[in-house]
């Protein structure tokens, strides 16, 4: 569905980006692009489709990076699409016009569909919500106060039920080479006879082949509708994720477990990453600088792979075994990732440092899991990204932590990790960096109090 019209589909490469085909094929000029990354927001459009309890999600996404086939089944509503129950301008128009958030002009229409997206999640209007929903999307005529003002009208806001988009239950195959199974046992199959097909589960790093590089891959395995990737399970005792599970999905479950990742997560690149971006592509990637490995090594996470020939499961740790490279075989997929809660006596912290607050991946990145015993470490667990040619446990810093102390593990640093420098961060900037991190973690131990209110600041 686009706009409410059903729309099929054939002569178009489903490799084509969903802002290529809405300019290009069917004129619908108002999403625009800006920067062909997913970081500006201008070609923000928002997917509807079924949520619990019968609701429809709206969620804001960003066309420049996202492909064709991922929306096949799927309703997307542009800007072209919006309109009040009378046919006038809708409720979100009006609003930004009131206030007169509009400068050139070029960045409108996704402020607009992030509005949208944003009034139909009934959230409230306090600052520190609508930042957050903001932060995918920039003005560079500055003029974000007015912006500001037209999301605290809209929040909240009655929205118009959407119309149901039939459901596919069959298996994909589009133009040859973009496959979208609906089931495990197709997806394996899949894997065994396209070794060399990439696995495609929300497209935030992949849909930069297509988009900004304008270089898509060959073959595409697409993850999202197969169920068992998509599940989501949890008890008193651990967390599993599917690999196609996306950050949006999994945010509620996550952050209620471990608190410390609210903050975390919010910086984790922007709503419309969040709402396509998975943890499992975000591990499958990975790179050294993902936000979500360190995160995940601290929390002691296993991940589980399957293929043809069965299942096997990892400690995290062990599937990193080089610069963008894992143990995943060429016949394997990530089925799932798993973590334990934390148990009785533990504590859980993260930080993410980068040049920009929002919109930005980590130069440095660290997790920590402990457990307190009579005012002492009694286990300790540390996740540090930005620092390796992987994201790695720092053992010796452990080590130093259960022994000696912090001033120990802050010298235990350079044991650990030889970082580099590269144009995010020098090696000793790292290693500072890495060290004040220490220092936090100590302070938030010792003065937890104090130091949520300066976090706070």
């Amino acid at each position: 569905m686009l706009n409410d019209d059903p729309v099929g589909l054939s002569g178009v490469s489903p490799m084509t980006t969903l802002l290529d085909w809405l300019r290009e094929h069917r004129g619908l000029k108002g999403t625009k692009e800006g920067c062909a990354e997913g970081d500006c927001g201008a070609c923000t459009v928002v997917l509807e489709r079924d949520g619990p309890n019968g609701q429809v999600r709206r969620e804001a996404v960003n066309a420049c990076i996202a492909m064709l086939g991922q929306v096949d089944g799927l309703s997307v509503r542009t800007v072209e699409g919006l309109r009040g129950t009378d046919g006038s301008a809708h409720s979100v128009q009006i609003a930004m016009a009131e206030a007169d958030a509009t400068q050139c002009g070029f960045c409108t229409p996704g402020f607009v569909m992030s509005a949208y997206a944003f009034s139909a999640g009934g959230e409230t209007a306090d600052a520190d919500t609508i930042h957050e929903a903001l932060a995918g999307n920039l003005c560079r005529c500055t003029g974000y106060r007015p912006i500001v003002d037209a999301m605290t009208k809209v929040a909240g806001l009655a929205v118009e039920p959407a119309p149901s988009v039939p459901a596919r239950t069959a298996s994909a195959v589009f133009d040859g080479a973009f496959f979208a199974p609906r089931s495990l046992d197709e997806l394996l199959k899949l894997r065994k006879a396209h070794p060399e097909a990439m696995l495609l589960a929300g497209g935030t790093d992949l849909g930069l082949l297509a988009g900004h590089r304008r270089q898509p891959p060959k073959e595409i395995i697409h993850l999202a509708h197969v169920p068992e990737l998509a599940a989501i399970a949890s008890d008193k005792e651990s967390i599993t994720l599917g690999a196609a599970v996306t950050y949006a999905q999994a945010m509620p479950l996550l952050v209620a477990a471990y608190p410390a990742l609210r903050p975390y997560l919010s910086r984790l690149g922007s709503r419309q990453i969040r709402n396509l971006g998975t943890i499992g592509g975000n591990v499958g990637n990975a790179s050294p600088i993902g936000d979500m490995p360190p995160v995940l090594l601290a929390l002691e996470a296993t991940v589980t792979l399957a293929s043809v020939r069965g299942t096997r499961e990892l400690p995290l740790e062990d599937f990193f075994t080089g610069y963008r490279e894992t143990a995943l075989a060429p016949d394997e997929v990530i089925l799932s990732l798993s973590m334990p809660c934390l148990r009785p006596g533990e504590v859980f912290f993260c930080d993410k440092v980068s040049k920009r607050r929002d919109q930005d991946i980590s130069t440095v990145a660290a997790g920590y899991r402990l457990r307190i015993e009579d005012g002492r470490i009694a286990d300790v667990r540390v996740g540090i990204g930005g620092m390796a040619a992987t994201p790695r446990r720092a053992t010796h810093v452990e080590k130093a932590l259960l022994k000696e102390g912090f001033a120990a593990a802050a010298a235990a640093i350079p044991k650990d990790f030889q970082p580099i420098d590269d144009w995010r961060g020098s090696a000793a900037y790292r290693l500072q960096v890495a060290a004040n991190l220490l220092r936090r973690l100590e302070l938030r131990i010792a003065q937890p109090a104090r130091v949520l209110e300066v976090e706070a600041l």
